[in-house]
């Protein structure tokens, strides 16, 4: 170790602190492992806060709830009954199903019997005592029927359930089913045994799935259910990380290999990750109280760009091992602020995982420049000659002394590049790029939802009163509309509490309704039944003391608890007192969801429409991320501007040229900006930063333009090649980086144009 290389007595120390401070941060993260703290699988954390009031996000937590841990299947073939046996049986053994629906038909007329004479159809209470009469035969004399002429002569209740819970499903030989054009589609349902990312849990279902499936190769099988989006996602995942993960590693490892042939010398380009990594997540972790575990699989990835540290320190440390090291700090330090800067204008956001994401990856920086400025000055790993030999090869890639022919080209790419941008950019702000589930299984769980009529939560009213009797009389004045819409074909189904629950005033509109029935059409139907006429007065007699049905009675029936979601029970963490229920929408069209705006002008009527309000949160988030990319431009240009005067533009040229260019291919091949090419921007930002600074602070040195290409190459290897994923969101980072990374290369050249001269040679090996 040479004078110029050995470090002092300073940084001795600091170096030491430093080994001392990783050793606590391995120490903590110890300790969240062992106290199982919690990890974050979800994708949807990339969203942002909404500032919705209480109960609305208590309304948002009931219906991810009671759609999130259920899963739908249905099944068809010529022998349903003891495939649906085999395949029940099948889950079971699985553990991954807790409880199968079996009460999914369940008839409460056991249930309903005290209250039938308050629940009746709107056909009956229209009819006239003839229709009455005519009715109470057909209840009497049809074959099968199970009326009871004593409690029940008219069929009250079974006119009621026709009407009000009438639905697409039916049994069919003892099984709950639907049909379709084709034939009968028998339904399995039930509830998980773990959370649908609980992947243990997702290779069980799976795999139970598929034994049925080579079992019964005959049998048709429809799914339904988060946790198959959860678990096609988690495959995906493997086998992209099998096929790109572990093919950009080879890549990279074989560049670096083939660059400096010193396996040192590589696990010292590797060392700062690792520490970067290390310090950044335990701190992260305690920081949040969570880990979303795309901040580590992203943010890691992005620390790896703090390999950059590591490049030029050892391409200068290989390549003019006689120059001081402190020629290189200056400018590391530099690459370092300008990637902080980058990143961290992400705290502004209302993210919660982009913000979790900036402070892993703004620690992560921070660990890994202090290993490489602490500790890498004390490793000296002998040079191979092949270095030698790429960066004087490298080094020839110049432009010529007079090129007006180049920078005319590159002054009408820019031109072009700006008039594309300015008549071309669009955005995209569409939902799909969080979803990545195969085609296949959204059409499987599309027509499932067709078949059973199902709703799917991404529309809903939300209805408050501070009474019962209230809440539910606003429910039925809802109703006239929403029928109306449905009968239009504006409007697929809807779903709401008062239509199992009719509000009192309509319950005792219903019970006096009976009772003139029991005193005008009851005679007559006695008479022409040749019924006993002592009947009358016991008939009579079950009108005097009928009991309310209440929301809390229906819900507690077998047949209620489906509708547990739509209610919404006063709760301590929500602030107001209002009772509350939702009206759950099916598919509409313009004209139905105009029509929900107007049933939403009274205050007590809220219409929510998620899949747009999670499309208009995203494309804010885009807008603000924008503007914290410019913003983030501009503060860098100030501080280029102050350190390097008439040379900024040479500092500015890779990173914003590479963005330019960028944004106009995509704007060419008429692909919408989101949110994802964004976050591919500021990673070319970062990388490019470093080119420029780099290229500028050591125009002359090949050691330097090694280390550039090696970075843009290794970064592309890293993230361009995602532009192959089929995951939306990665295929969109990976094609930016793609583009903006080979931009910012094919820039540097001209960010190092005309610096030769015989004063600089100091920067040659």
């Amino acid at each position: 170790m040479s004078a110029a290389t050995r470090p002092g007595r300073l940084e001795r120390l600091a170096a030491i602190g430093w080994a001392g401070l990783l050793l606590g941060c391995a120490l903590l993260l110890a300790s969240l492992l062992s106290r199982g703290a919690a990890l974050d699988t979800r994708i949807t954390t990339l969203l942002p806060d909404t500032r919705q009031g209480a109960l609305l996000e208590h309304a948002e937590q009931r219906l991810t709830q009671a759609f999130e841990d259920r899963f739908v299947l249905l099944l068809r073939d010529e022998s349903p009954t003891q495939l649906v046996a085999d395949l029940k049986t099948r889950l079971k053994q699985s553990a991954s199903v807790t409880a199968f629906d079996d009460d999914l038909l369940h008839t409460p007329d056991s249930d309903l019997s005290a209250y039938r004479y308050r629940l009746l159809s709107p056909s009956l209470a229209a009819a006239d005592n003839d229709a009455w009469v005519q009715r109470g035969l057909r209840q009497l004399f049809t074959p099968g029927s199970s009326a009871d002429p004593r409690q029940d002569p008219f069929g009250l209740l079974d006119a009621w359930q026709d009407q009000r819970l009438a639905g697409p499903i039916r049994l069919i030989d003892g099984l709950p089913a639907v049909r379709d054009e084709s034939g009968n589609w028998f339904i399995i349902s039930g509830q998980l045994t773990a959370s649908p990312y609980d992947m243990a849990m997702q290779q069980r279902l799976v795999t139970a799935l598929a034994e049925f499936s080579d079992a019964h190769p005959e049998a048709e099988l429809l799914r339904s259910g988060l946790v198959f989006h959860a678990a096609a996602g988690a495959e995906q995942a493997k086998r992209e990380t099998l096929t790109i993960g572990i093919g950009s590693l080879l890549g990279i490892t074989l560049l670096l290999w083939i660059t400096f042939r010193r396996g040192s010398i590589l696990a010292s380009l590797l060392l700062p990750v690792a520490c970067g990594i290390l310090f950044a997540l335990p701190l992260t972790w305690l920081l949040f109280g969570t880990l979303n575990l795309l901040t580590l699989a992203f943010g890691a990835s992005l620390i790896g760009i703090a390999i950059d540290y590591a490049l030029h320190f050892q391409c200068a440390r290989q390549l003019a091992p006689e120059q001081p090291l402190a020629r290189l700090w200056p400018g590391l330090l530099l690459g370092l602020i300008s990637s902080l800067v980058a990143y961290l204008v992400q705290l502004a956001t209302p993210l919660p995982g982009l913000r979790q994401m900036a402070t892993f990856v703004a620690l992560g920086l921070i660990g890994a420049w202090l290993t490489v400025r602490l500790w890498l000055p004390w490793f000296t790993p002998r040079p191979h000659a092949a270095t030698t030999r790429i960066a004087t090869q490298l080094n020839r890639l110049r432009l010529p002394p007079h090129a007006p022919r180049y920078w005319g080209l590159l002054a009408l790419l820019g031109v072009l590049a700006v008039v594309m941008i300015a008549t071309r950019l669009s955005a995209d702000d569409d939902l799909r790029q969080l979803n990545p589930s195969p085609a296949e299984l959204i059409t499987e769980q599309q027509r499932v939802q067709i078949l059973l009529d199902s709703p799917t939560a991404s529309r809903y009213l939300l209805v408050t009163a501070e009474q019962e009797d209230e809440l539910l009389e606003r429910l039925e004045a809802l109703d006239a509309d929403l029928a109306d819409l449905e009968a239009q074909g504006h409007l697929t189904h809807y779903r709401h509490l008062a239509q199992a629950v009719p509000s009192p005033a309509t319950q005792d509109a219903n019970l006096e309704r009976v009772r003139q029935a029991y005193r005008n059409a009851l005679p007559e139907l006695i008479a022409q039944a040749g019924l006993p006429s002592t009947l009358l007065e016991t008939a009579q007699r079950s009108l005097e003391s009928v009991p309310l049905l209440t929301i809390t009675a229906w819900l507690n029936t077998p047949a209620g608890q489906a509708d547990a979601m739509l209610w919404l029970s006063t709760t301590a963490d929500v602030e107001r007192t209002d009772m509350a229920a939702l009206i759950t929408l099916g598919d509409a069209d313009s004209t139905a969801q105009q029509a929900f705006t107007h049933l939403a002008a009274p205050e007590y009527v809220l219409y929510q429409d998620r899949v747009a309000t999670l499309s208009s949160h995203l494309s804010q988030l885009r807008d603000q991320i924008a503007l914290c990319l410019a913003i983030a431009v501009a503060g860098l240009a100030v501080i280029f501007g102050v350190r390097y005067r008439r040379r900024a533009w040479r500092v500015l040229l890779p990173p914003l040229g590479a963005l330019l260019s960028t944004i106009a291919l995509l704007s060419a091949f008429n692909i919408g900006l989101t949110l994802f090419h964004l976050l591919g921007l500021l990673l070319v930002l970062g990388i490019g930063l470093d080119a420029g600074i780099f290229s500028t602070e050591h125009p002359n040195s090949p050691a330097a333009w090694l280390a550039i290409s090696l970075s843009c190459a290794s970064s592309l290897l890293a993230f361009g090649l995602l532009a192959f994923s089929a995951t939306p969101a990665l295929h969109y980072l990976g094609l930016t980086c793609l583009i903006g990374l080979a931009s910012a290369w094919a820039l540097v050249p001209f960010a190092r144009a005309g610096t030769w001269s015989l004063s600089s040679r100091q920067d040659t090996p």
